[in-house]
C-alpha cells in the first residue's frame, strides 16, 4: 500500500541494527506504531514473536491479516454454505465475493463523483465505489450470519482495503483527492489474496493508543516508529478508516473528514512529542528500544 513512512525499503537496515545490538535471546518484539504491518511481517519471517499495535482501525485490520495470520484462512463454514469443496484455494472464496452485486452505499454516496456530496468528491470511480459498497456489505452480512470466523473476517477486510487503495484517486494519502480520475483509478477494484508467512508462532495484534498500553506489554524489544510531523494519520487515511469500520460517520468539509478527536497523536504536536516519547520509554518493559525518526521531525 501507499503509506507515509512505510519502512519497506529500510527493512534490511532495521534488521541489521536490531540484531547487532539486541541479545540473540531477545525474540519478542513490540511494534507499537505498526501502520500497515511491514516491520512486523518482516520480523515474523525471521522467527520473532510479534506484538503489533496501531490506534487506527484500518491498520488493525491490515495487521490482523499480515501479522496475525500464518496461513490463509480455511473459510470452512462459508465454503459449506456456498457449496464449495471443503478444502481449496482461498481464491475460490475471493472470486465469489468479487462477483457480488454493486450497491450505492456509503462509499459511493460520499466519495465518488456520482454520489450526493457537494462539491463532488473524486476519491474513487463510481463503479469502484459501488463495488466496494457491495463487497463491504456482504462481508458484514456473512460475519453477522456466523459464516466467517474473526480471522476470516479480518482477512477479507484487509483484502478490501488493499484493493481499494490500489484504485484510489489520490496522491498516496486521502487528505485530498485528484480533480480528475487518473488511469489507475479507472481500473476495476478486485479482492486479492493476502500473502502469509507460515510458521506456528502466535502473534498478537492490538488496536489501542500506544501510550495507554506501553507498560502492559511484555516484550524484549520495543520498536517505535511514531509520526514525526504535524500531519495526523487519522486525517491522512480517513477514507480507509471509514471503509474498514463502515460505521456511517457524519462527514465534514470538502474532503469529507470523519470525526477523529479520539485518534489524534501527541507525536504530531511539537509541544507534546518529546514528553510523550520520554514517558513511553520510561514505562516500557522492553530491554531494548529502537526508534525510527525522520530528520524532518
Amino acid at each position: 500500500m501507499n503509506y507515509i513512512g512505510r519502512k519497506f525499503s529500510l527493512l534490511d537496515f532495521l534488521e541489521q541494527g536490531i540484531t547487532t545490538f539486541a541479545d540473540k535471546r531477545a525474540r519478542r518484539i513490540f511494534d507499537v506504531f505498526a501502520g500497515t504491518g511491514t516491520v512486523g511481517w518482516h520480523f515474523k519471517q525471521k522467527g520473532y514473536t510479534v506484538v503489533s499495535n496501531d490506534i487506527q482501525y484500518y491498520a488493525y485490520c491490515l495487521n490482523r491479516a499480515f501479522v496475525g495470520l500464518n496461513r490463509p484462512p480455511a473459510f470452512t463454514l462459508l465454503r459449506r454454505s456456498l457449496k464449495l469443496p471443503p478444502r481449496g484455494d482461498v481464491s475460490e472464496v475471493l472470486d465469489l465475493l468479487n462477483a457480488t452485486r454493486p450497491r450505492k452505499g456509503f462509499v459511493f454516496r460520499n466519495y465518488c463523483p456520482g454520489g450526493r456530496a457537494i462539491p463532488k468528491r473524486y476519491y474513487f470511480s463510481d463503479e469502484n465505489g459501488r463495488r466496494c459498497d457491495g463487497v463491504r456489505q456482504r462481508i458484514e452480512s456473512l460475519h453477522g450470519d456466523g459464516l466467517l470466523k474473526e480471522s476470516e473476517y479480518y482477512y477479507l477486510l484487509a483484502s478490501l482495503l488493499v484493493g481499494m487503495d490500489r484504485v484510489a484517486n489520490t496522491a498516496s494519502v486521502y487528505a485530498a483527492y485528484l480533480k480528475r480520475l487518473k488511469k489507475s483509478a479507472l481500473k476495476a477494484f478486485v479482492l486479492g489474496e493476502i500473502p502469509t508467512t507460515g510458521g506456528n508462532e502466535r502473534h498478537q495484534v492490538l488496536n489501542r493508543n500506544g501510550s495507554d498500553i506501553i507498560g502492559r506489554i511484555a516484550c524484549d524489544i520495543l520498536y517505535m516508529d511514531p509520526p514525526y510531523n504535524q500531519r495526523q494519520y487519522c486525517t491522512n487515511y480517513h477514507v480507509l478508516e471509514t471503509i474498514a469500520a463502515y460505521d456511517n460517520p457524519k462527514l465534514s468539509g470538502i474532503t469529507g473528514l470523519r470525526p477523529y478527536s479520539e485518534q489524534r497523536s501527541d507525536f504530531c504536536v511539537k509541544g507534546k512529542a518529546l514528553e510523550t516519547l520520554d514517558d513511553m520509554v520510561h514505562r516500557t518493559r522492553a530491554s531494548y528500544i529502537f526508534l525510527s525518526y525522520n530528520s524532518e521531525g
